[in-house]
C-alpha cells in the first residue's frame, strides 16, 4: 500500500511518517516543500519528494499509485482552498482511494460547551474561515468523486516537535516564570498528543471504513484548564520562583505586545538591531521578547474559552482511543525539548 504524506516536513506529517513507516505493508512518500525540512523523515528511509502545493505539475507523478493521501501541509489561509481542492481532484483522476485533509476545530470559532461534528462552523478570523471554505470546497468535489474523504479537526496538538503548543509554552513557563495566568487561562486545554493524531490517521488511512465522507474532531482524554497545563508543564520542567500572573496586567501586557507586532514594527527592530549595540541592543531585545512572551488577542480569547471537543465518532470509527496520558506526553516534551536546546 502507497501513502504520500504532504506536508511531510512539519510536525504533524512528520509523525504520521513515522507512524506509517513502522508498518511493513506500508510504503510511505513523504513530500516536503524545501529539502531542509526532510530531515526528521529521511532517518525513517522512507521516499522523499520536493513538492509545492502551489506547482501541480509534479502531482500525477507523485500520486500515481497511491492508495491513500494524506495533507497536511500549512498553506497561507487565503490559498489554502483552491490548493487543498487542487491536490483532491488530482487525487480523484490519479484513482486514489481516500484522501485525509487536516483542518482544525478553529471552524468552531467562539462556540463554548460540549461541540460535536454536528455543530455548524462558525469561524472568527481568517485561519477559522480560510479551514471552513477548504472544507466546503472538498465537501462539494467529494459528492461526484470516489475517492472517499475524511476531514480532521484536531484540538490542541502538543508533544515533541509541536512549535505552537509545546515549545512556546515552554519556553513561555521557563522566561515568564508562569504558574498559572488567573482568569485568562480559566478555559478549557484541549489537549491531544500528536502520536494520537498520527494513529488516527494511520486507521483512516487503512482501516475498512463505510465510504462517504467523514468530518471527525481529534481530541485527547485529559480535561484540563489552560492553568492546570501551565502548572502541570513547569512542574515537569522543574522551574522554580514560579508565579500566578495578575490578569489584568497580563491582559494589559499582552494588549502591548499586540501593538508592538503591528505594521511590520518586528521587522523593523530587527534591521535597527542588526546596527545597534550596547543599551539599544538591550532594549531591542527586551521588545523582542516581550512580543513573544505575551499571548495575541486570538490566543487569550482560546485560553478562556470553555468548549469541549467530542471525539466520540472518530472512536467509533476508526476504532482507537487516545494513548498518551498527559503526564507522559509532557514528560516526553519535556525530554525533547531539553535534548534540542529549547531550555
Amino acid at each position: 500500500m502507497r501513502i504520500v504524506v504532504f506536508g511531510a516536513g512539519g510536525c504533524v506529517g512528520g509523525w504520521v511518517c513515522e507512524e506509517l513507516s513502522q508498518r511493513k505493508d506500508i510504503e510511505v512518500v513523504a513530500c516536503v516543500r524545501k529539502w531542509a525540512s526532510a530531515v526528521r523523515v529521511a532517518r525513517r528511509g522512507v521516499e522523499i519528494r520536493q513538492a509545492d502545493l502551489e506547482d501541480d505539475t509534479k502531482l500525477p507523478a507523485i500520486l500515481s499509485g497511491a492508495s491513500a493521501v494524506v495533507n497536511a501541509a500549512m498553506p497561507p489561509s487565503s490559498r489554502e482552498p483552491d490548493l487543498t481542492e487542487t491536490l483532491y481532484l488530482a487525487c480523484a483522476k490519479a484513482g486514489v482511494r481516500r484522501f485525509i485533509q487536516f483542518s482544525s476545530a478553529a471552524v468552531y470559532g467562539n462556540r463554548i460547551g460540549d461541540i460535536d461534528e454536528n455543530i455548524a462552523p462558525a469561524p472568527i478570523n481568517d485561519y477559522g474561515r480560510g479551514k471552513t471554505e477548504m472544507e466546503n470546497r472538498l465537501a462539494e468535489a467529494a459528492a461526484t468523486s470516489d475517492t472517499q474523504l475524511f476531514i480532521f479537526r484536531p484540538s490542541i496538538v502538543y508533544g515533541p516537535f509541536s512549535e505552537a503548543w509545546t515549545v512556546r509554552f515552554v519556553e513561555r513557563v521557563v522566561k515568564g516564570r508562569w504558574r498559572s495566568l488567573g482568569r485568562v487561562g480559566d478555559g478549557t486545554c484541549n489537549l491531544v498528543h500528536a502520536h494520537d493524531v498520527a494513529k488516527a490517521v494511520s486507521a483512516a488511512a487503512t482501516a475498512d471504513i463505510a465510504p462517504g465522507l467523514h468530518i471527525l474532531n481529534i481530541n485527547g482524554s485529559d480535561v484540563v484548564s489552560w492553568n492546570e497545563y501551565i502548572e502541570r508543564l513547569g512542574d515537569a520542567l522543574g522551574t522554580l520562583d514560579r508565579v500566578s500572573q495578575n490578569a489584568t496586567l497580563f491582559r494589559l501586557m499582552s494588549a502591548t505586545a499586540g501593538v508592538m507586532r503591528m505594521g511590520g514594527r518586528i521587522n523593523s527592530i530587527r534591521s535597527f538591531y542588526r546596527r545597534s549595540n550596547g543599551a539599544a541592543r538591550a532594549a531591542i531585545t527586551n521588545v523582542q521578547s516581550i512580543t513573544k512572551l505575551y499571548p495575541t488577542f486570538s490566543e487569550l480569547n482560546l485560553l478562556s474559552r470553555k468548549v469541549r471537543y467530542s471525539a466520540v465518532q472518530a472512536t467509533r470509527l476508526l476504532g482507537l482511543s487516545p494513548s498518551v496520558p498527559l503526564e507522559e506526553g509532557l514528560s516526553q516534551s519535556v525530554a525533547w525539548c531539553r535534548t534540542h536546546g529549547v531550555v
